[in-house]
C-alpha cells in the first residue's frame, strides 16, 4: 500500500492480503495525519493494532496488545487515544452487548454477527441484509441503525 492512504483502500484490501508490518507503522502515522492527529509513538502503537485488524476489540483488549510491546503506556493514554480515534472518525464503538464497548475499525455502513460460541463479532456487508420501513418508525427520526445477529456456527452436515 502507498503513503497516500485512503480509510477506504485500507478496508477494500485489508482481509484479501495484510500489508507488511513497515507499511502498516507508515500507512498508521500517514492516515492519522490524514485525519488532523499528530501521529505520536503511542498514537501509531495504538493504530497499528486497533486500525488494522479484523477483530472488534474492547479498550481493555487494546490495552492489553499495546503493552505487549509497548510496556510503559498508561491506561489513560490507550482510552484517551481511543477516544480520539472515534472523535475523528477512525474508528465507531459499539454496544453489541450490554456494559460492553468495542471498537470497530470498519467505519463504512455494515452489520454484525456475534458468534455465541466463541464471542467473536463478524462484520457483515450491508447489502447482505435487507431490512424494510425503517425511515417510517412512528414519532422518530432514524440517522442511522445496524443489523446486530447472534448465533452459532453451523455443525456439518448430517447424512
Amino acid at each position: 500500500m502507498s503513503a497516500d492512504v485512503s480509510r477506504d483502500r485500507i478496508f477494500l484490501t485489508k482481509s484479501k492480503c495484510r500489508p507488511s508490518f513497515a507499511s502498516v507503522k507508515t500507512d498508521a502515522a500517514d492516515l492519522l495525519r490524514a485525519h488532523g492527529i499528530q501521529p505520536s509513538a503511542q498514537r501509531i502503537v495504538i493504530a497499528r493494532y486497533v486500525l488494522f485488524t479484523d477483530e472488534h476489540p474492547s479498550a481493555d483488549k487494546v490495552l492489553a496488545r499495546v503493552r505487549a510491546g509497548f510496556p510503559m503506556i498508561s491506561r489513560a493514554t490507550v482510552y484517551n487515544t481511543l477516544n480520539l480515534f472515534v472523535e475523528k472518525g477512525l474508528l465507531r464503538e459499539q454496544h453489541l452487548a450490554p456494559d460492553s464497548i468495542v471498537f470497530d475499525p470498519r467505519t463504512d455502513a455494515h452489520h454484525h454477527f456475534v458468534d455465541e460460541a466463541s464471542g467473536r463479532i463478524y462484520d457483515v456487508d450491508w447489502g447482505k441484509v435487507r431490512v424494510s420501513n425503517v425511515e417510517s418508525i412512528d414519532g422518530f427520526e432514524v440517522h442511522d441503525y445496524q443489523v446486530v445477529m447472534r448465533g452459532r456456527k453451523k455443525g456439518p452436515a448430517k447424512r
